[in-house]
């Protein structure tokens, strides 16, 4: 790989972690997890208002890593890139390490 590669992944996992630093993205993507959800579900869930969850959906969705099937008048949101999951449970994993203030291989 060359430095123009590697200039390339760095820049777009940079923007990764810049889209997972935002609570309301993040929440969405770990609701997705589980099972397909429409904007108002998700809106009842998050306990926040339609425009923001449409918002941050939108960028998700330009990101590819949700997308949306209709059915019927509604569509519902789904995870189109399973991967970032284990970026944030990786994630999850490393801050429950710092919290406990056990090492990795104490678990």
């Amino acid at each position: 790989m060359g430095k123009n590669n590697d200039m390339l992944f760095q820049s777009g996992m940079i923007r990764i972690f810049k889209l997972l630093s935002n609570p309301t993205r993040l929440n969405i993507l770990m609701l997705l997890e589980h099972e397909q959800l429409s904007v108002n579900e998700i809106v009842t869930q998050l306990e926040i208002t339609q425009p923001q969850v449409s918002h941050q959906l939108a960028i998700l969705k330009e990101q590819q890593l949700v997308s949306a099937k209709k059915i019927g008048k509604k569509s519902l949101y789904q995870l189109s890139d399973p991967h970032i999951l284990s970026v944030i449970h990786s994630t999850k994993q490393h801050v429950a390490h710092v919290i406990t203030g056990n090492k990795h291989d104490e678990a």
